[in-house]
């Protein structure tokens, strides 16, 4: 029960990378918050770890708005106390399409949940994290980020590599003040995200892109929403700060940072 008297915010909550991770973070003995527009599915995470013999609550709220996450910030101090640990998780990939075509408020859109959504949340946060000498903050970025990013994808793709500028800044400042930043790229995961991705159309989604993404499906080399949360929570755990992680390289760090707190 390493994070015993620690509380967890974890947004994009409710499924995928955000359920596997809020569980592992539970397991760890963290309280656990949950963060999402969707308050059905947010609710029912919280209940599962409830009955594992956890503490956990559902907030519904937009990271994209910032009243929001200052409503939401406040209500998880009030009902499990400070926030110790952030799991910057909510995020969308749509819009795909090329960007000669692709409709800029979308474009827009995307940015601000995935990005300033980020940004919105560690500036709540932060603040106390400071003050008290000790915090850790997680982006969930992905592989996007580097190269050519996402085939069709630059909004999504923009959005990560800016997240892994984010933690990278974030960490210069705080690092030297007992606050840990990083960013972690999961691989790829069994989500609905994959699945979004592999509904998209080939004209618009582009011929690299559609075709490799019902490979990962079809070859069955989609990692577990458990397995990944599992290493997300060690990250946090471990106090990584100013690096960019991948599970599929770091495996064996993550690993032995979660066995040296065993």
């Amino acid at each position: 029960m390493a994070l015993s008297g620690r509380v967890a915010l974890v947004t994009g909550g409710g499924r995928g990378i955000g359920q596997g991770t809020a569980l592992a973070l539970a397991r760890l003995g963290a309280a656990v918050a949950l963060m999402a527009r969707s308050g059905d599915q947010i609710m029912t995470v919280a209940e599962l770890i409830g009955a594992n013999g956890g503490r956990a609550a559902a907030f519904p709220g937009d990271v994209g708005n910032y009243a929001d996450v200052e409503v939401v910030v406040g209500a998880v101090e009030h009902s499990l106390g400070p926030i110790d640990i952030l799991i910057n998780n909510a995020a969308i990939v749509e819009p795909i399409a090329p960007v000669a075509e692709v409709d800029p408020a979308a474009w827009a859109r995307l940015q601000q949940i995935n990005l300033i959504g980020a940004f919105h949340c560690i500036r709540a946060v932060l603040p106390g994290m400071l003050e008290r000498g000790w915090g850790r903050i997680v982006n969930i970025s992905s592989g996007a980020a580097t190269g050519s990013g996402l085939s069709h994808g630059s909004a999504y793709s923009v959005s990560k590599a800016g997240l892994d500028m984010l933690a990278r800044a974030t960490a210069a400042e705080t690092g030297a003040r007992g606050v840990a930043v990083c960013s972690i790229y999961p691989g790829i995961v069994d989500t609905a995200m994959q699945a979004d991705i592999r509904a998209v159309p080939q004209e618009r989604a582009g011929e690299v892109t559609y075709q490799r993404f019902r490979d990962f499906h079809e070859q069955k080399m989609l990692n577990t929403i458990d397995a990944v949360g599992e290493l997300i929570a060690a990250a946090a755990l471990a106090g990584f700060n100013g690096e960019i992680l991948d599970v599929r390289g770091d495996e064996a760090r993550l690993r032995a940072a979660l066995r040296s707190q065993a």
